[in-house]
């Protein structure tokens, strides 16, 4: 298994520390809104997961890869326990590290993503990307218009044009590793949570009300695998909570953290 060196972003209150693991094609820089409105009770580490951000890309990229990178990274900062909260595959990743290493957790938070397979996720957006011609392209809104022929959505655009970036010979690049990227789509769907495998800890769900995951629907599988969780389903929200429906995500974050470190509460 190829050990990587994760980037990040710190955000350091002096808090309770809580690790922030972003979604496919995401990376820490989608949750810098979000950090910076945490961070006033957190100290705050938002990750670049492998083959994402600033992060190292590698030939592998699985649930166990990513499991591994949670630990070296808490290893590396030096985290003997913290509070995770993942979105989407970082939920993923999030609940393989507390199947495995659940010592290492003060608590869990899961947006948008239950423990079952998911078909074809991101499969479309993946093959759109791979195929941008992104050599003809002079400009970012010209990428972004190539892109509205298969996207229409403005907020999903908006969202994987973070991923772009400017090479020094002035052409355009993918910071993703979008060949890894597809071949994972195959481990999404045929994901199963290991057999028995449970987290006793604290662990909040929080689900989209419009999002066409609709965790709600999963909530005795989420019990079965986290019998001492809580389901939270936030109105007028997609997939993306924290950046949809901040104020309500950022709330239902603290008001779960503040039973999670209850010992610690007075700290900000």
């Amino acid at each position: 298994m190829t050990k990587l060196h994760l980037s990040f972003r710190e955000y350091a209150s002096g808090g309770p520390v809580l690790v922030i693991l972003h979604g496919l094609l995401g990376s820490s820089q989608n949750w810098q809104r979000a950090a910076k409105v945490l961070e006033q009770r957190f100290h705050i580490f938002a990750v670049d997961q492998r083959n994402h951000g600033s992060s190292p890309h590698a030939a592998s990229h699985t649930f166990a890869d990513l499991r591994e990178d949670v630990k070296r990274f808490f290893d590396e900062q030096g985290l003997e326990k913290a509070c995770l909260l993942g979105h989407s595959m970082g939920g993923m990743a999030a609940m393989e590290f507390s199947f495995h290493d659940p010592e290492r957790l003060s608590g869990l938070i899961i947006e948008d993503m239950a423990p079952r397979a998911y078909q074809n996720s991101s499969s479309d957006i993946l093959r759109v990307l791979c195929r941008l011609d992104l050599q003809a392209a002079t400009s970012r809104e010209q990428v972004d218009f190539m892109l509205q022929q298969d996207i229409k959505s403005a907020i999903t655009r908006q969202f994987l044009l973070t991923n772009l970036v400017r090479r020094e010979d002035n052409t355009f690049a993918w910071k993703v590793n979008l060949p890894v990227l597809q071949t994972f789509q195959n481990e999404l769907a045929n994901y199963e949570p290991p057999l028995g495998a449970s987290y006793a800890g604290k662990t909040l769900f929080l689900g989209g009300a419009l999002s066409d995951y609709r965790i709600d629907r999963d909530h005795d599988l989420i019990l079965r695998h986290f019998p001492n969780s809580e389901l939270q389903m936030i109105p007028q929200a997609g997939h993306w909570i924290h950046f949809e429906a901040l104020e309500a995500f950022a709330d239902a974050v603290i008001n779960f953290c503040g039973e999670v470190f209850r010992p610690l509460r007075g700290q900000s």
